[in-house]
């Protein structure tokens, strides 16, 4: 059933694994946070196992990115569930920072309008279902707190109560100055037994104001909205007056065969797509999924893009255990750890969702609590190295998918010496 596999070795140094037997990976977003989470980006705090459901979005549709532009009356939402049987309170608070998410140590007067302080009560509590949870939605900025300056952003979710931090999510705020146009250019066999890659192109109008782009701009590539494994590049070029023209290193390109695996839970039963077995009788229901076979016969998508997945906000909406099936054989996944994660676990690399192979059906098994809705997921390869690891995303396609990119055009300010968000982009 299996083909002989290979690593991606022009993209990512795995010297580790010779064989031809492991698995084919594909890489593109390995950095140093990619063992926490492919979303998680420096200073920000993965949430509890308590709090599902995870959703920040532009308002109109949950499929916006979180990015809004300044001064435009725009707003994020913030939605998740808490499973627990009593109403909570939470506290919410802003921080400013750089393109690498370190802080900016500015005064907050300086960002914000307002009381750095908004507080979530009233969660809407589930019907009849258990696990029992409240659901809780809020939108920001509003009359109580804006922003007055735009660049990298966290919104840091505490307990009321106890003052403990809970979560925190980032988000953008962009000024959308100049005019920018990005493209990709698809590089296939760029090396020995290498998958194709995408390399990234963007030509940035910058505003008269800025004298000298090649100093106080930055710029920033994400892939398929992953803000924890975004890109920067030095690579630029400023021989036409009034433009810069930026790009990805062929060596630091993203790979082209990122795939996502579809799963539809808005209907919890049988059927002849995803679902195994439904058990109803048990609390929480539970679902065992198909088996995922990685041979290269899947139909990879790029559908819904999101990270946070879309799950159901009815009231009488279901949390179920859910069993993941990844039909491999032990020496086909040598030496390493595997994992599952989408949008459902926020893209989390974690304890809860390694898998354990079971010799007696020859698959590797775990079971994640998620709610009914539309998600995405992949299976993810650690390899154990002594004290170097890295996480690898296992790719079922050995072709080029589309895949969304981000663009983001930073500057310095020269006066007050923090960067501001002059545009992004999409494409």
């Amino acid at each position: 059933m299996y083909k002989s596999l290979f690593f991606a070795v022009g993209f990512l140094a795995m010297a580790c694994f010779g064989s031809s037997e492991i698995l084919e990976t594909g890489s593109g977003l390995v950095n140093k946070n990619i063992s926490q989470g492919l979303l998680l980006v420096n200073n920000q705090l993965s949430p509890p196992q308590s709090i599902q459901s995870l959703q920040l979005y532009r308002a109109s549709n949950e499929s916006n990115p979180p990015i809004i532009n300044l001064n435009k009356n725009e707003t994020l939402v913030l939605e998740f569930d808490e499973l627990t049987s009593l109403p909570g309170q939470f506290r919410l608070k802003f921080e400013h920072y750089n393109q690498h998410w370190e802080p900016s140590n500015i005064p907050e007067v300086w960002f914000i309008d307002g009381i750095n302080e908004l507080v979530i009560t009233g969660g809407e509590r589930n019907a009849f279902s258990k696990p029992g949870y409240f659901h809780y939605k809020y939108e920001f900025p509003n009359r109580e707190l804006s922003f007055i300056t735009s660049g990298n952003y966290m919104v840091h979710v505490y307990d009321y109560v106890s003052n403990t931090k809970l979560f925190s999510l980032p988000f953008f705020v962009t000024e959308q100055q100049g005019k920018l146009i990005s493209s990709v250019e698809t590089v296939f066999n760029s090396g020995s037994n290498s998958p194709a890659v995408d390399q990234l192109f963007s030509v940035y109008e910058y505003p008269k104001n800025i004298k000298f782009p090649q100093f106080d701009l930055g710029f920033e590539f994400v892939q398929n909205r992953f803000w924890g494994s975004s890109r920067s590049t030095e690579t630029f070029d400023i021989t036409t007056p009034g433009k810069i023209r930026f790009y990805t290193p062929r060596k630091s390109s993203f790979a082209a065969s990122f795939d996502f695996i579809p799963l539809d839970l808005t209907e919890l039963n049988i059927n002849l797509t995803k679902i195994e077995d439904w058990q109803p009788e048990y609390t929480p229901p539970r679902i065992i999924l198909k088996p995922d076979l990685l041979n290269f016969s899947a139909k990879p998508t790029q559908r819904n893009a999101f990270n946070f997945g879309q799950p159901e906000k009815e009231r009488d909406s279901r949390y179920t255990e859910v069993t993941f099936r990844l039909n491999a054989k032990p020496n086909n996944i040598r030496n390493s750890e595997v994992f599952v994660a989408g949008d459902f676990n926020s893209w989390l690399l974690s304890r809860g969702s390694r898998l354990a192979y079971d010799p007696k059906t020859e698959e590797w098994i775990t079971s994640l609590l998620l709610k009914e809705g539309v998600y995405r997921y992949k299976y993810f390869l650690k390899p154990e190295l002594g004290n170097k690891s890295e996480i690898v995303p296992v790719n079922d396609s050995i072709s080029s998918v589309k895949q969304q990119y981000t663009v983001f055009v930073y500057y310095t300010d020269p006066v007050k010496n923090y960067q501001r968000l002059l545009i992004s982009g999409s494409f």
